[in-house]
Protein backbone atom coordinates (compact mmCIF):
# COMPACT_ATOMS: atom_id res chain seq x y z
CA UNK A 1 0.00 0.00 0.00
CA UNK A 2 0.97 3.32 -0.79
CA UNK A 3 0.74 6.81 1.03
CA UNK A 4 -2.47 7.61 -1.09
CA UNK A 5 -3.93 4.15 -0.54
CA UNK A 6 -3.57 4.54 3.35
CA UNK A 7 -5.52 7.89 3.32
CA UNK A 8 -8.51 6.79 0.88
CA UNK A 9 -9.06 4.15 3.49
CA UNK A 10 -8.61 5.95 6.67
CA UNK A 11 -11.47 8.37 5.00
CA UNK A 12 -13.77 5.92 4.51
CA UNK A 13 -17.69 6.51 5.01
CA UNK A 14 -17.20 3.97 8.31
CA UNK A 15 -20.91 4.67 9.27
CA UNK A 16 -21.50 3.40 5.62
CA UNK A 17 -19.59 0.24 6.26
CA UNK A 18 -20.94 -0.38 9.87
CA UNK A 19 -24.31 0.00 8.27
CA UNK A 20 -23.89 -2.56 5.53
CA UNK A 21 -21.91 -5.62 8.30
CA UNK A 22 -25.10 -4.74 10.13
CA UNK A 23 -27.56 -5.65 7.35
CA UNK A 24 -25.46 -8.43 6.23
CA UNK A 25 -25.36 -10.27 9.30
CA UNK A 26 -28.77 -9.49 10.13
CA UNK A 27 -29.89 -11.48 6.84
CA UNK A 28 -26.85 -13.96 7.63
CA UNK A 29 -27.88 -14.85 11.05
CA UNK A 30 -32.16 -14.86 9.65
CA UNK A 31 -30.91 -18.17 6.95
CA UNK A 32 -28.57 -19.66 9.20
CA UNK A 33 -29.06 -23.25 10.34
CA UNK A 34 -28.11 -23.98 13.94
CA UNK A 35 -24.69 -25.55 13.14
CA UNK A 36 -24.20 -22.66 10.90
CA UNK A 37 -24.23 -20.39 13.73
CA UNK A 38 -22.51 -22.43 16.39
CA UNK A 39 -19.57 -22.76 13.79
CA UNK A 40 -19.84 -18.90 13.75
CA UNK A 41 -19.91 -18.74 17.37
CA UNK A 42 -16.70 -20.85 17.90
CA UNK A 43 -14.64 -19.14 15.38
CA UNK A 44 -15.29 -16.12 17.54
CA UNK A 45 -14.22 -17.80 20.58
CA UNK A 46 -11.19 -18.78 18.75
CA UNK A 47 -10.01 -15.50 17.51
CA UNK A 48 -10.85 -14.45 21.20
CA UNK A 49 -8.58 -16.66 22.73
CA UNK A 50 -5.70 -16.04 20.07
CA UNK A 51 -5.85 -12.21 21.30
CA UNK A 52 -6.92 -13.29 24.78
CA UNK A 53 -5.26 -16.62 25.73
CA UNK A 54 -6.32 -16.12 29.53
CA UNK A 55 -10.41 -15.36 28.14
CA UNK A 56 -12.51 -15.59 29.97
CA UNK A 57 -11.08 -15.56 33.23
CA UNK A 58 -12.81 -16.61 36.54
CA UNK A 59 -14.31 -13.17 37.00
CA UNK A 60 -15.86 -13.24 33.22
CA UNK A 61 -17.29 -16.67 33.59
CA UNK A 62 -18.94 -15.55 37.19
CA UNK A 63 -20.71 -12.37 35.36
CA UNK A 64 -21.58 -14.53 31.91
CA UNK A 65 -23.46 -17.32 34.72
CA UNK A 66 -24.68 -14.10 36.29
CA UNK A 67 -26.54 -13.34 32.75
CA UNK A 68 -27.06 -16.93 31.94
CA UNK A 69 -29.01 -17.42 35.40
CA UNK A 70 -31.32 -14.15 34.80
CA UNK A 71 -32.01 -14.89 31.24
CA UNK A 72 -32.89 -18.54 32.36
CA UNK A 73 -35.33 -16.90 34.94
CA UNK A 74 -37.01 -14.37 32.95
CA UNK A 75 -37.51 -17.23 30.09
CA UNK A 76 -39.31 -19.25 33.03
CA UNK A 77 -41.29 -16.72 33.86
CA UNK A 78 -42.84 -15.96 30.64
CA UNK A 79 -46.28 -18.39 30.63
CA UNK A 80 -46.24 -20.04 27.39
CA UNK A 81 -48.52 -19.77 24.83
CA UNK A 82 -52.11 -21.53 24.67
CA UNK A 83 -53.08 -23.67 21.67
CA UNK A 84 -55.58 -22.10 19.29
Amino acid sequence: MNADEIRTFARRDWAAVAETKARYWAARKRAMTPEEALAVAEALRQHARTLRPDWPDSRERDEDCAVHMRVSEALRAVRPARSR
